[in-house]
């Protein structure tokens, strides 16, 4: 859900300051005229509309503050829910489909079961690790 005007204000004001740049400098960056983040910002103006996702991915390529950032900073939407969608269209890293939406604790449980799974494989199908490296289960 996208932030109310007021903590919508804060986080844009929090993004103009990561970014380094001027509201009018920020204003160019998103495409928009150079009033356009003073009068988001100004509670008293007008409501003007918020950037687009598109206007984001500029600022992002010019700011370098993450995208996925930006998305849940001023619209709410938070990196977990785009890295579990990409993940079930088979965007990404390929195992993370399977655990993105995991808790850390539930992620090292499935990978300590995953490394008990290969311990019990018999030996001759288990894959070599080089002199001295240890793999997850513990055995060599």
């Amino acid at each position: 859900m996208p932030p109310d005007d007021a903590e919508f204000r804060a986080r844009l004001r929090d993004v103009l300051t990561r970014s380094g740049l001027s509201m009018r400098a920020l204003s160019a960056v998103l495409g928009r005229d150079p009033g356009y983040v003073a009068a988001l910002l100004d509670p008293s103006r007008p409501s003007r509309a918020r950037p687009t996702p598109a206007d984001l991915l500029r600022a992002s390529d010019v700011t370098g503050i993450p995208f996925v950032e930006l998305l849940a900073a001023l619209w709410g939407i938070e990196p977990v829910r785009l890295a579990d969608e990409l993940a079930r269209l088979g965007v990404g890293d390929p195992q993370a489909g399977g655990v993105g939406g995991l808790t850390e604790a539930e992620r090292t449980e499935v990978g300590d079961f995953a490394a008990f799974l290969a311990s019990r494989r018999p030996r001759r199908f288990r894959q070599r690790l080089p002199r001295g490296e240890r793999s997850p289960g513990g055995s060599r």
